[in-house]
């Protein structure tokens, strides 16, 4: 009874929810492979002699951002570095895993899903309430993302370019005026301060958004279009995401 095109994305899967994840768990596999895979070979041709954008190091220099594999003055030390990558190619075989059980195991629609509950996230594509209550869902995962950051650049501190040393960063959880007076000239912002406090506000409208769309159902009439700007939601929630980081 599907009435969405085929270039509609997702729409496939209809009728095929725990394929549908499986997929999802599979590629984060893929990619948490990737990122420690990378950085181990990063690492072992790493040479601290030389600026670190020159042998085109890419998942060395983000870790540096964070302030990891480096002290305070900017030194490099390497510290945890190869913790974290073999962490992620450890995740890797744990998401690959369980994409393989949703894929081959598990039932295709998770009309019986292993777990009582996972039949709550079974995507039904013509009803607009179980649309809005996986939304929720996610957003509350992307807000709690972004606490992470905020908290790890408060407690831990982040690369400054500005100062070239890893300093820790207090947003300023009470300042939301200025994020929000941001939103016309975000191309002034010129420190990590109004940064964190952006990714601080982001993270209070995901997760309230997220609560919003839990506990509420579809507001007025459900349509077709409806129903395809809740299936493209995500992908919009994830490329935000990528600009205001």
């Amino acid at each position: 009874d599907v009435t969405y095109g085929w270039w509609v994305g997702n729409s496939v899967v209809t009728n095929r929810a725990g394929r549908f994840i499986g997929s999802h768990i599979g590629h984060t596999g893929l990619i948490c492979f990737a990122a420690g895979g990378s950085t181990l070979w990063e690492l072992a041709r790493y040479n601290p002699e030389i600026p670190m954008g020159h042998p085109s190091s890419i998942f060395l220099a983000h870790l540096a951002s964070l302030g990891l594999g480096f002290d305070e003055a900017g030194v490099w030390t390497g510290a945890g570095v190869a913790t974290i990558a073999i962490f992620h190619l450890i995740f890797s075989a744990v998401y690959g895993t369980a994409g393989l059980a949703h894929s081959l195991l598990f039932d295709p629609d998770l009309k019986d899903g292993p777990i009582p509950t996972t039949k709550k996230f079974k995507l039904e594509w013509d009803n607009p309430d179980n649309l809005t209550f996986i939304l929720g869902h996610h957003l509350i995962f992307f807000g709690v993302a972004n606490i992470w950051f905020v908290e790890w650049a408060r407690w831990h501190g982040i690369y400054d370019p500005a100062i070239g040393e890893i300093r820790t960063i207090f947003p300023g959880y009470g300042d939301f005026g200025m994020v929000y007076g941001h939103q016309f000239d975000f191309l002034t912002i010129d420190n990590l301060e109004e940064v964190m406090s952006g990714h601080a506000f982001l993270a209070f409208v995901q997760i309230s958004g997220g609560a919003w769309h839990i506990a509420t159902k579809q507001l007025g009439e459900y349509t077709e279009f409806k129903g395809k700007g809740l299936l493209s939601a995500e992908a919009v929630l994830s490329w935000s995401l990528a600009g205001i980081g």
